[in-house]
């Protein structure tokens, strides 16, 4: 093997010349080797190299059959079998010009990658900065020599670690042609990008969902949506995310969608549904904004076209939050408190809200008291509170349905509440924790209330009946409530280990288990019941137990007398996985014993004992999960709930999920008994399949529950 190398100092007497040409290009050597049977010379002031010619200049190596070195512009020609390896970056084709200093590129028939693309072009040149630019350009992210998909662009700027822009694109899957746009931007973040997500539903037919996401300022960026639904026709969307401010400590949010709807009234669950519109959308819109550390403001506004616009087309979203809040709010945090102003109001007038125009409200955290064992907390409140019922509102009477507007029952009232609570946490003997408290709180309403005896039927937002009785205003004036509650929480820990219990079949590396029973009295007295105050803060129905403990029973306007001993245990077994302790087995059983059973507005009475409560999450392995959570009636009359599921990972590809929900006897809900599966599938790098399948296996026509899927 040859080698030339040399330095561009002493190249060639003319050198000196040259040096004073390319001040700043450094000292780095350019290095030349040929393999053998190659030759090397100097023609004409270029260092020329044939055959096998490896070429390195600090961070640069090119492979060539032929290479031409100008030491004077520091241009080097190249031809043949080109591979130029940059800053983690392959580049190859059959003819090209590179500069050393600047690290300008152009090439034809190129082909190269930047992580995770693939790419090949017609012709190539370099852009500022990192940075080039493709003519006739096709880009892939599957490194397979006949990619399974690709999309062909006339011309490709591509910013690598950042974005990619291509202009009238195409992608093909396979040789076939299959979508066309005039502009992508390709983010390497992502959150943008060009996304497709295919599929089919039993309620939106064959779709195909695509986003296409670009910047707006370097801060912000947006999403373009373009779907289509066979049975749903076509939608259009357009967001806005980004983080602004001093350390980029704001963020804000906008989403907008609409839909011509073609079939509005398809309708696959057990709900009735109310006639629609076809013209529907959703526009949403949250940000947080930092003044200063401790002062931000919060915006959380949605509207939307219908009330069942959700539960459609974003099913997910409906799952969590199916009335969606609509709230501005101003906070100040100090060291020990938090000052908040609200305001909420009634921007969907299909569903039941309580506005607050305006609410402030002082939270005191928990803190020690003049440096006793006793701690502190306070919440005072100010707030004109106006009831706004979601309608019409079909009222059930003994002469036949009657409807009332919503405004027919709104109510509202000025509301003054303060409540100061002091806990004395303790541990006697060394084992036994206990946290005694006693709190009072005392509320003053502008308004009274008497109670309406309307017999409403299901809200079909929701399924469930809203009341038996509307309360409304009483002219009479105002009313104050005291309220005095006590109590305190007792526990105990018991533990056993067995370090040597080993087991790869169950995943056990060692074993643990705590066992810790407790119990929690609740006394509650007020010298207001319910029914005489007008419900704003109220509590709604639910198949979850409320709370027993003050400030975290926050339905301030239905608080009634009850004495409450809430009596359970947890279990937490432990063991050891990749150098951790998890937790391999966790459960938590608990029930209610009604000393004096609460009188809750509307909400049938529980008798002595509530339903017996069991959660359990179990994971044996790494790649199983089994989860419950059930109610059951045990101990006295009442519903019945059992939600259970499991996901499996079955290897790196495929994931399984087995879920099952049985709801009978609850007032508010319908029943039901649904068994759902689902799969996700990666089929590889660029593409995965997912399904979920439900099927309704109750039969009970009489309160419209059918089997189905």
């Amino acid at each position: 093997m040859k080698t030339l190398r040399f330095l561009v100092a002493l190249l060639l007497p003319w050198a000196f010349v040259a040096r004073g040409q390319i001040s700043g290009f450094g000292d780095a050597p350019v290095e030349i080797t040929v393999g053998d049977g190659g030759e090397q010379r100097f023609e004409h002031g270029m260092a020329v190299a044939e055959k096998d010619v490896v070429i390195h200049y600090d961070a640069t190596t090119i492979y060539c059959d032929y290479a031409q070195y100008n030491p004077g512009t520091h241009d080097v020609l190249l031809v043949g079998n080109i591979r130029i390896y940059r800053d983690g970056a392959l580049f190859a084709g059959d003819r090209a010009i590179y500069n050393f200093d600047t690290k300008a590129l152009q090439a034809q028939n190129f082909r190269g990658n930047t992580y995770p693309f693939f790419y090949q072009a017609e012709t190539i040149r370099s852009l500022e900065g990192n940075a080039f630019q493709g003519i006739h350009v096709s880009l892939t992210t599957s490194d397979s020599p006949k990619p399974d998909f690709q999309v062909r662009a006339r011309k490709v700027n591509i910013y690598p670690n950042d974005h990619v822009v291509l202009e009238n694109v195409t992608l093909y899957i396979g040789q076939t042609p299959v979508f066309w746009v005039p502009y992508i931007y390709q983010s390497l973040d992502g959150d943008l990008g060009f996304n497709l997500s295919p599929g089919y539903s039993s309620q939106w037919g064959a779709f195909l969902l695509t986003r296409n996401g670009f910047p707006i300022t370097d801060q912000i960026h947006g999403i373009v949506h373009l779907d289509l639904r066979s049975l749903r026709g076509l939608a259009v969307g357009l967001d806005a995310k980004g983080e602004y401010g001093p350390g980029r400590e704001s963020s804000m949010l906008f989403q907008s969608y609409y839909i011509d709807d073609l079939q509005p009234s398809v309708n696959k669950t057990a709900l009735k549904r109310l006639p629609i519109d076809s013209s529907r959308y959703r526009i949403h819109f949250e940000d947080r904004t930092f003044f200063k550390e401790d002062t931000y403001a919060t915006v959380d506004v949605t509207k939307l076209s219908d009330y069942i616009y959700l539960r459609d087309f974003n099913p997910e979203l409906y799952r969590t939050d199916p009335q969606p809040d609509n709230v501005i709010a101003l906070t100040k945090r100090g060291e020990d408190f938090t000052l908040t102003g609200i305001a909420r109001a009634q921007v969907n007038p299909f569903f039941d809200t309580t506005e607050r125009l305006p609410e402030i409200v002082l939270d005191m955290k928990r803190q020690p008291l003049a440096g006793l064992p006793i701690y502190y907390e306070s919440e005072t409140s100010a707030a004109r509170l106006a009831r706004k019922f979601g309608g019409p509102l079909l009222v059930k009477t003994t002469s036949g349905d009657q409807t009332y507007l919503a405004d027919d029952l709104d109510y509202s009232a000025t509301r003054f509440d303060t409540f100061h609570q002091i806990t004395m946490p303790q541990t006697l003997g060394g084992w036994l924790s206990i946290v005694p408290r006693a709190g009072v709180r005392g509320t003053y309403y502008n308004r009274s209330a008497e109670s309406r005896q309307l017999d409403l039927a299901p809200n079909p937002a929701t399924g469930f009946t809203i009341a038996e009785s509307i309360l409304q205003s009483d002219e009479r004036g105002g009313v104050f409530r005291g309220v005095a509650n006590a109590g305190a929480e007792v526990s105990f820990k018991l533990s056993k280990e067995w370090d040597q219990l080993q087991s790869r079949a169950w995943g056990l590396d060692g074993f643990r288990h705590v066992i810790q029973p407790f119990g929690d009295l609740s006394l509650a007295r007020t010298s207001q019941t319910p029914n005489s105050i007008l419900q704003f803060d109220r509590l709604n129905p639910s198949t979850q137990p409320p709370s027993i403990d003050f400030p975290q029973f926050n339905t301030l306007d239905s608080i009634p007398n009850w004495s409450i001993w809430r009596l359970g245990v947890r279990n937490r077994f432990q063991t050891r996985r990749d150098d951790e302790t998890i937790e391999w087995l966790w459960s938590e059983t608990y029930f209610d014993w009604n000393i004096e059973q609460p009188a809750y507005l509307n909400f049938p009475a529980e008798g002595a004992f509530s339903n017996v409560i069991h959660k359990v999450a179990w994971n044996p392995l790494p790649w199983v999960i089994f989860r419950l959570d059930c109610q059951l009636p045990i101990l006295a009359t009442g519903f019945t709930q059992v939600n259970s599921g499991a996901s499996f990972r079955v290897n790196d590809s495929l994931s399984l999920l087995l879920s099952h929900r049985y709801l009978d006897n609850n007032r508010f809900f319908a029943p039901g008994s649904n068994v759902r599966v689902g799969a996700y599938y990666r089929v590889n790098d660029n593409w995965a399949m997912e399904v979920h399948e439900e099927y309704e296996m109750m039969d009970r026509p009489s309160q419209d529950v059918t089997p189905g899927l």
